[in-house]
């Protein structure tokens, strides 16, 4: 395909859209290894040189697909948190399981994702202020925790490090779970102990 044909059919950044939606799909059914930028160029009828005018190795296009796997997780949290309305000390628990539970369904559901997301690729600042402004589902866990606080089901005290403690817990049980070092039993336990340890009220 010419240059001039793959400008017709992809306008305003719709070929680098088309690449990521492309290499989502083959990562999902047969994970990361054997991806090439060659190879997903080829599968939506483009030269790899217009391929390369977006993401100039394989690494650049994993890396993307990555991030946009975070927004993915990001707003399938946001739907199921959206289904529990109020500022019952009740509805705050439920919505900091939630998010937690949706964490690790999504984990379970689409393990090379998961793996991709936290792998060299896609590097995230691990501070605070860069979680806030970079990554959306961090930031709904500080809204979940802020909320524990505020409804009362949470001792302010406790609130300091409720954000590596809680990330701890749930990533840790859930990479384990995904890797089959634990069973899938193990993460509503390991939420009920989390919950133990920031003293939230039932």
């Amino acid at each position: 395909m010419t240059t001039a044909r793959v400008r017709d059919q992809y306008h305003h950044g719709d070929l680098e859209v088309a690449l990521i939606t492309t290499a989502r799909k083959f990562v999902k059914k047969n994970g990361l290894e054997s991806l090439s930028l060659r190879q997903i160029a080829h599968e939506i009828g483009v030269s790899p040189s217009a391929a390369y005018h977006y993401f100039p190795d394989r690494n650049s296009l994993l890396s993307a697909l990555g991030f946009s796997l975070f927004e993915e997780l990001a707003d399938y949290q946001a739907r199921e948190l959206a289904k529990v309305a109020g500022a019952s000390t009740r509805a705050a628990r439920e919505r900091f399981r939630i998010l937690g539970r949706t964490y690790f369904e999504w984990a379970i559901r689409e393990p090379h994702f998961f793996n991709l997301m936290f792998s060299d690729f896609c590097l995230i600042e691990s501070s605070v202020e860069q979680a806030r402004e970079e990554n959306r589902a961090y930031q709904t866990l500080i809204h979940c925790l802020d909320d524990l606080v505020e409804t009362g089901s949470m001792d302010k005290k406790l609130r300091a490090s409720a954000e590596l403690l809680s990330w701890s817990v749930v990533h840790g049980t859930t990479s384990l779970i995904v890797s089959g070092h634990l069973d899938t039993e193990d993460f509503e336990r390991a939420l009920d102990s989390l919950e133990l340890a920031l003293g939230i009220r039932k």
